[in-house]
């Protein structure tokens, strides 16, 4: 996964403590590396199925010829792998997640970084890091700013569909890689518990420092 690289410029009203600095520099790493491990663990998915069917195709155009004189192990063959294609998607995401290292699939070029930061007040944060992990961050914090300006609309809206509906509306590279999921045969509470942990609830962690005043709204 080699994505392009972009910045975000995050405005403050208040830098904070120490502790309350560092807590904000971690949880946005943690957002950050875990919206990137998302994306990665989802297209490594998608290939891994192309690489399959490619080789099945493969396999059964060496079968069909065999097949001018069958033998009877060939029946078998062919029975074993409509089963192999039917138990491949049986994992649980959370179980296949449980066994990624997240620091060891970020490139070093893709890491976040800090670029620039400016501690006067009203002060700001600028990180360079991949572009989609930092743009689903982006979509996030500008649209609670939004939503907080307008508590009928949040209101609403939240009720409807929930925090998870909401940014799948919204973020065109969630949706895709939702739909992605379940194209693979996942089911709708395996992908739900998914994105709950590895985008919603680091978000959420932002949300947090956004009500606290450390994130305040975002320059371009």
């Amino acid at each position: 996964m080699e994505n392009e690289t972009s910045t975000l410029k995050v405005t403050a009203e208040r830098l904070g403590t120490i502790k309350e600095i560092k807590e904000l520099l971690t949880d946005f790493e943690n957002a950050y590396n875990s919206i990137y491990a998302f994306e990665f663990l989802v297209d490594t998915l998608s290939e891994d199925r192309e690489r399959r069917r490619k080789l099945i195709k493969e396999e059964f155009r060496y079968i069909e010829k065999k097949l001018e004189r069958p033998e009877p192990y060939w029946f078998d063959f062919l029975d074993n792998r409509y089963l192999f294609r039917n138990y491949e998607n049986s994992t649980n995401l959370l179980e296949i997640l449980n066994k990624i290292d997240i620091e060891k699939i970020i490139l070093p070029t893709e890491r976040l970084s800090i670029s620039r930061v400016n501690i006067q007040s009203p002060g700001f944060w600028e990180f360079l890091g991949s572009l989609n992990p930092l743009q689903q961050i982006r979509e996030y914090i500008k649209d609670r700013h939004e939503r907080k300006k307008d508590n009928r609309y949040r209101s609403r809206q939240e009720e409807e569909l929930g925090d998870l509906n909401i940014m799948k509306e919204k973020n065109n590279v969630l949706s895709q890689r939702i739909e992605i999921l379940r194209g693979l045969g996942y089911s709708e509470v395996q992908i739900r518990e998914l994105v709950i942990k590895m985008v919603i609830e680091p978000l959420n962690k932002l949300g947090e420092h956004q009500d606290k005043g450390q994130i305040e709204g975002l320059e371009n």
